[in-house]
This record gives structure tokens, sequence and C-alpha cells, in this order.
């Protein structure tokens, strides 16, 4: 019986023999393993937690340097606000554009069109769009992007702002 438990003790130490030695790591080397992790944790973190609402951003700052650009060489859209973070777009001579966002969108382009086809000789090659300092930076830029995507031969498109 003695056998027995001698042979039991023999086999375990057997068996830590065969046992493969933890690799000792070095000193230039580092686990990073849990940097990766807290950086993904952070990751989420912030995705959880930011807004993604391009309606939320700020106005547009007042111009201190610039370039002078005639309204009579290009084609003018003004944007007012109209209250609950809408807007109205107006033509240079006053009338207003539709205020349905395709219908908007339509007349936009088309009135814009016109003013760049050759009047009296003079030629309007960019457009100016003239907002009101209330009126948020999504809304001049959705115009923008409107007059970007229809006319991709317009020179420039500029933002007027009053001068001090």
């Amino acid at each position: 019986m003695s056998n027995a438990i001698d042979d039991t003790f023999a086999d375990d130490d057997a068996a830590d023999d065969f046992a493969m030695p933890k690799k000792k790591r070095g000193d230039d080397e580092m686990d990073i393993t849990p940097m990766i992790d807290i950086t993904f944790l952070l990751l989420i973190f912030f995705v959880v937690c930011s807004k993604m609402d391009p309606t939320q951003m700020g106005n547009i700052p007042e111009a201190q340097n610039g370039i002078a650009i005639s309204a009579k060489e290009s084609a003018v859209v003004f944007i007012e606000p109209a209250g609950n973070d809408k807007v109205v777009l107006t033509r240079i001579d006053g009338s207003e554009f539709s205020t349905d966002e395709e219908t908007q969108t339509a007349e936009l382009i088309e009135y814009i069109s016109e003013e760049l086809k050759s009047t009296l000789g003079q030629e309007k090659n960019h457009v100016m769009i003239m907002g009101d300092g209330e009126v948020s930076v999504g809304e001049v830029t959705r115009v923008q992007k409107i007059i970007g995507d229809a006319f991709e031969d317009i020179e420039s498109t500029y933002i007027a702002v009053k001068e001090l």
C-alpha cells in the first residue's frame, strides 16, 4: 500500500518534469494588451457620448480679413432666419424660394443657372451666399452643397459677411 502512495507522488513529480517552463520576457519587450483595451474603451465611450447633429454647430463669425467680391459679378442668394431653426432663402430681387426642400433645391438650381448666364456682356462665374449672423452653419453648408453638386464648373462659392 505504501508503494501505491509513493507511485502517486512519483507520477506528480514526473508530470511536473514535463511541464514547459514559462518564457520570461526580456526587458525590451512590453505587453501592450492592457493599453489596447483602454484605447478601445475610450473610443467606445466617446462614440456613445458624442452628438452627431450637424445643426448644433455655431454661428458664422464676422470676418476680419478677406477680399471684396462684387455682388454684380455673382449670383446672389440671401439666407435669413425664420425662427425655430428654419431659414428663408431669397433671390436678389427679394422674392422667396419655396420652403419645401426638394422644390427649394430645384428653384435654387434654376435661379443660379439663369444668373450665371451672360447678361449685358457681364459674365458671372461664382455664387455669393449672404447669410444673417443668426443663421446656423448647417443651413449655409446645406445651400453650399446644393450649389456645389449642381454646378461643378463654378469657380468659387463665397459666403458674404458685413464689413466692419
